[in-house]
């Protein structure tokens, strides 16, 4: 029979409530807002105690209780007092407004890549003399490059701080970015999604073409109607992506699915055709009033149109080129 009594160290325990204490507090405004990244920084203090705790624990118990306690207690010291001594663990959340002016452009090009924070994208006021106007609060670095003058190209992204390389938020800050595109001139935009939510409401432009290689968040996009013809290309990740197809509108949408359900609205009596060439393993589900095309066999699947589709003036043609797991609908 083992006489020895077994070892229960508190130091564990006391740890948790502590990282609980500090967040609690984070989100109440009593202590400046910390990330995860953040508290990682205080590694060297957990390693210290840690040791102390394996050292002296084992003939004295209550060590452990004693170490746990200090420790947090130093954390939260440094977490309230330590602004007023100029340290600080957050990374700085900031406001900006970024723009380049609408004179003497005559075609755009929009190069977007976005993080973790909502993203809104609209058409800004016929009398707004922007090219570009976009509200933006963000944590790390923003960079706002314009380059050209009459065809000009406008890149937005964000990067994370490498001194907080794990830093993710935690805090309930109004992350955002508002952007607004001129109508006034042809506009190509490219669009890199991240894991936060992605809305675009393109009515009013003059889209030339849109490529969105998007990401965890879910997206929703409403496409322009227009009299000239325009490409628009979407490979979605594990996020729902809806669009909003108008009548009205000449467009070839070509679509590369992943996990995310897809969901494509199109106008009623539109003249569709619909070209398939890999349904992958989730539900594909086909609009009602649609034909077998002539030339379905040189498709993987099948293609199919409505009977309007050749004599129509606008035409909407959705090519499907690969889908996985998640289910595909156009309706």
């Amino acid at each position: 029979m083992d006489n020895h009594p077994r070892y229960r160290s508190l130091f564990w325990p006391i740890l948790l409530v502590g990282v609980g204490i500090v967040w609690l507090l984070s989100n109440l405004g009593l202590i400046q807002t910390i990330s995860l990244g953040s508290i990682l920084r205080f590694w060297p203090i957990v390693l210290i105690v840690f040791g102390l705790d394996m050292l002296f624990s084992r003939r004295y118990p209550w060590v452990g209780a004693v170490v746990g306690l200090l420790a947090v207690a130093g954390v939260v010291g440094l977490l309230m007092f330590g602004p007023q001594i100029g340290i600080t663990t957050n990374t700085e959340t900031k406001s900006e407004t970024f723009s380049t002016p609408l004179e003497g452009v005559k075609t755009a090009k929009y190069d977007f890549d976005t993080s973790s924070s909502p993203v809104v994208i609209t058409a800004l006021d016929d009398n707004k003399s922007d090219l570009i106007s976009a509200d933006v609060t963000y944590r790390g670095i923003m960079r706002f490059d314009v380059n050209g003058s009459d065809h000009t190209t406008v890149r937005m992204s964000e990067y994370t701080d490498n001194t907080s390389w794990l830093n993710w938020d935690f805090s309930f800050d109004n992350l955002r970015w508002d952007i607004g595109l001129s109508p006034e001139v042809p506009s190509e935009i490219i669009l890199n999604g991240g894991s936060g939510a992605i809305t675009m409401d393109l009515s009013g432009l003059q889209l030339t073409s849109l490529q969105t290689d998007l990401g965890s968040g879910a997206s929703t996009i409403t496409l322009p109607q227009s009299q000239d013809a325009y490409t628009v290309e979407v490979e979605s990740g594990s996020g729902s992506v809806t669009l909003n197809v108008p009548d009205k509108a000449s467009l070839t949408l070509t679509l590369d699915t992943a996990s995310g359900a897809t969901n494509v609205i199109i106008p009623a009596k539109a003249a569709v055709r619909i070209e398939v060439n890999d349904d992958g393993s989730g539900s594909l589900n086909l609009p009602n009033g649609l034909t077998k095309a002539s030339d379905s066999s040189s498709f993987d699947i099948g293609a199919w149109q409505t009977p309007n589709y050749d004599t129509s003036d606008y035409k909407i043609l959705i090519q499907v080129l690969g889908q996985g797991s998640g289910s595909l609908s156009i309706r």
